[in-house]
């Protein structure tokens, strides 16, 4: 009897044990998934993750459907890089050979940045600037690195000299030894502190001459009077015009002209340090995009100039250069939203930035 007992007891015990094994909930495991179009979800045990996860000390994004990005990614404003496997990228990046930099929590940095003790600008769509750059009207040297420059600076045969903050203080042509050597880059020093601001342009070349709309001959036009200041040649907007005649000359001053300044005036224009031109004739009106387009085969659109008709401001300019003088003729492009653009020797196009 007693051996009966401890039998049955046995089988309840057993019963009992099987019952709470089916009962006891176990805990799913986190994973990654792949879906059959290739896509990476990733559960939490639960549920696929949406949003921002970090795993293994690593963040990841993944958009409403709980696919994972890859990329840049713009989220509430703000511009991520996510590797080829997802995860979140910090410091500089090369995306396809331009130069990008995400801050510690992954945010892409624009304008003016201090790493390791030199000063680099980042332009509002984030790329690294090299080259000149025209900043709050004041214009910067950034080097093939992205460093700015100070001092003394040759950039194709024309001297510089740059403050400690970075901005040009001035410029001149070197000699016809070092002119020779143009597009090299030397300077007596290299970073420094630099104020904040806002990315230089970019720019265009172009010759002069112009079409269309009125014309005067006098240095105190309407249009020109707009003009009176001085001025810097910030980048080049195309280095040739469709419809200009290939010439080598031409194309090497193309590389000097960035960077250079000059001053207008009722009276003179002055390309400081290349000479000036006393009482100039000038003349001045409108030039439509089509009218343009017949002239010099390029259109405003792909100029990037702004609106379908500009103003322009015409004259020659004598140029000095090598102990040669230089006939150039010159139009100023003055667009409605406030841009200026030069047209130099009908070859080149550049964007103007005031000083």
């Amino acid at each position: 009897m007693r051996n009966l007992k401890l039998k049955t007891l046995l089988i309840i015990m057993a019963a009992t044990l099987s019952v709470s094994v089916v009962i006891i909930p176990t805990k799913a495991s986190a994973a990654w998934i792949q879906t059959d179009s290739g896509n990476w979800n990733y559960s939490n045990g639960n549920s696929l993750v949406s949003g921002w996860k970090s795993i293994d000390g690593q963040w990841y994004f993944f958009d409403s459907n709980e696919n994972m990005k890859t990329g840049w990614l713009n989220n509430e404003g703000t511009w991520y890089y996510l590797s080829t496997s997802g995860e979140m990228k910090n410091g500089w990046i090369n995306d396809r050979g331009t130069w990008y930099y995400t801050n510690s929590s992954g945010a892409m940095q624009t304008g003016w940045l201090l790493y390791n003790g030199s000063w680099y600008y980042l332009n509002p769509s984030g790329t690294m600037q090299t080259g000149f750059a025209s900043v709050n009207g004041k214009t910067y040297y950034l080097s093939e690195s992205g460093a700015m420059k100070t001092g003394n600076v040759t950039i194709n045969g024309v001297n510089y000299t740059f403050a400690a903050t970075g901005e040009k203080i001035s410029s001149s042509p070197v000699n016809a030894t070092a002119a020779a050597n143009a597009g090299t880059t030397t300077s007596t020093s290299s970073s420094s502190s630099a104020s904040g601001g806002t990315s230089g342009g970019s720019s265009s070349g172009g010759s002069g001459g112009s079409s269309g709309g009125s014309s005067g001959s006098s240095s105190s036009s309407s249009y020109s009077k707009s003009l009176y200041g001085t001025w810097d040649v910030s980048s080049i907007v195309t280095p040739k015009l469709k419809n200009a005649v290939s010439n080598e000359n031409k194309d090497n001053f193309v590389k000097l002209a960035v960077g250079l300044d000059f001053t207008i005036s009722s009276t003179r224009i002055t390309l400081n340090g290349f000479g000036q031109v006393n009482n100039p004739s000038i003349s001045e009106g409108t030039i439509t995009s089509s009218a343009f387009y017949s002239k010099y085969g390029n259109t405003f659109k792909e100029l990037g100039i702004y609106g379908d008709q500009v103003k322009y401001v015409s004259s020659n300019i004598t140029a000095t250069y090598n102990s040669k003088d230089y006939n150039i003729p010159v139009t100023v492009l003055i667009a409605d939203d406030g841009n200026v653009y030069a047209l130099v020797d009908n070859y080149a196009l550049y964007k103007l930035a005031k000083q």
